[in-house]
């Protein structure tokens, strides 16, 4: 990948990073679709912990990737087996975040490759969050009827999925 950029397995050693990084997309990406007070009450330290955890402990059927900049940790992407009861697919994509600085440059569109790569999948995404669903919808996903509230902020987010016939519920 070019100007500096690199996707690669997540290692134990990235959680620290992966903890600012993650907190920093959050209050960045979430801005005015989640509330102000929660979005300020995310903890580094927290996330960080829960990434450590995350590293340590052998999840075979998930992936973890991080997106690099001249080595400094810029973004993540994560999935793996789908978490819906009513799952329309049997692959998630948990979560895709890169920096804001960074949006625009292609390694968003890299990490969604490295995690989905072409099979069918599912993600949710808030209502709210018409880029990410723009970029979901170049990635080949669409809604498909399902819908929630996200737990911590009671944000309404709906499923997305590729690779399989959309249904109404």
């Amino acid at each position: 990948m070019n100007g500096g950029y690199a996707v690669r397995p997540a290692a134990a050693a990235d959680a620290d990073s992966l903890g600012r990084v993650h907190i920093a997309v959050w209050q960045e990406a979430y801005a005015g679709l989640m509330p102000a007070d929660y979005l300020q009450g995310l903890s580094v330290e927290n996330a960080q912990e829960r990434w450590r955890l995350r590293l340590e402990v052998d999840e075979p059927d998930s992936v973890l990737v991080v997106a690099t900049a001249d080595e400094e940790l810029i973004g993540f992407a994560t999935g793996g087996p789908t978490r819906d009861e009513d799952a329309p697919t049997v692959w998630e994509l948990y979560a895709i975040n890169v920096l804001a600085a960074h949006h625009g440059t292609g390694l968003a569109d890299e990490l969604v490759a490295a995690v989905v790569g072409d099979r069918p999948a599912s993600l949710w995404v808030l209502v709210d969050n018409a880029r990410a669903q723009a970029f979901y919808r170049r990635h080949g996903f669409a809604p498909d009827g399902a819908a929630k509230v996200h737990e911590g902020t009671g944000a309404p987010e709906i499923r997305m999925v590729r690779g399989v016939a959309a249904r109404a519920h």
